[in-house]
């Protein structure tokens, strides 16, 4: 389990969203939340690296690079349960859930009754992904998720964020990088989810909100002209 970060020198405490400041983790759902730039990925890839899967996949000592090696200094806490690594952005080929998986499913893309089938299939696809068979009954691996979203539809981004992510969020701590606005939309708060969204631009979710609700406004006044 991943607890805490905090860089001490170097380009990321220059960066307004992340500074000097501990950034914390609970124990479910965390997501960076932010433009192009803000620190989402170096976020991921330094907790990656001091994992032991710096070059993705499930932690191992062998893999990555020490810290030491870094352009700048930072401290984790963190225990020595499994991390599993995801670069779903610049490995699109091997995305967590695949560049063309809706695309040559086209009876997932449906709506109503066949929803669920959507959700279950993509849970089966992430846990074969994902060898949870190696790892002991107690453990609650992390999976750290860069770009999770990399490659879905809006439609599904929804299915997602509401329903995917909950699912997982049961057996792994989940640190996760996102554009989307979904995961500000779909925020839960109880028991079998936590969502602990870190904002790392000022202001930015109250930015895309607004500029959501604009567009809501154009498509009403041009379909509903009375509302």
């Amino acid at each position: 389990m991943i607890r805490e970060l905090q860089f001490h020198s170097g380009y990321p405490t220059q960066l307004p969203g992340i500074g000097k400041k501990r950034i914390r983790f609970n124990d479910r759902v965390n997501i960076l939340f932010g433009p192009n730039g803000s620190g989402k990925t170096t976020i991921l890839r330094t907790l990656a690296l001091a994992s032991g899967c710096g070059t993705g996949g499930w932690s191992n000592a062998s893999n990555g690079d020490p810290l030491h090696d870094l352009p700048y200094t930072v401290t984790i806490e963190k225990d020595d349960r499994p991390v599993f690594y995801q670069d779903c952005y610049h490995n699109a080929e091997d995305s967590f859930i695949g560049e063309d998986y809706l695309e040559n499913n086209a009876h997932l893309r449906s709506t109503g009754e066949k929803r669920i089938g959507l959700v279950n299939e993509l849970i089966d696809y992430i846990e074969n992904r994902f060898l949870t068979y190696k790892l002991k009954p107690n453990d609650r691996p992390t999976l750290l998720l860069d770009e999770a979203d990399n490659h879905i539809g809006f439609a599904g981004q929804s299915v997602l964020w509401g329903d995917i992510i909950t699912y997982l969020s049961k057996k792994y701590q989940l640190i996760i990088s996102t554009h989307s606005i979904f995961p500000i939309l779909l925020k839960r708060d109880r028991s079998v989810r936590r969502d602990n969204i870190i904002v790392l631009a000022k202001d930015y979710d109250e930015i895309c909100l607004k500029e959501l609700g604009k567009a809501v406004d154009y498509f009403n006044s041009q379909n509903n002209p009375d509302i």
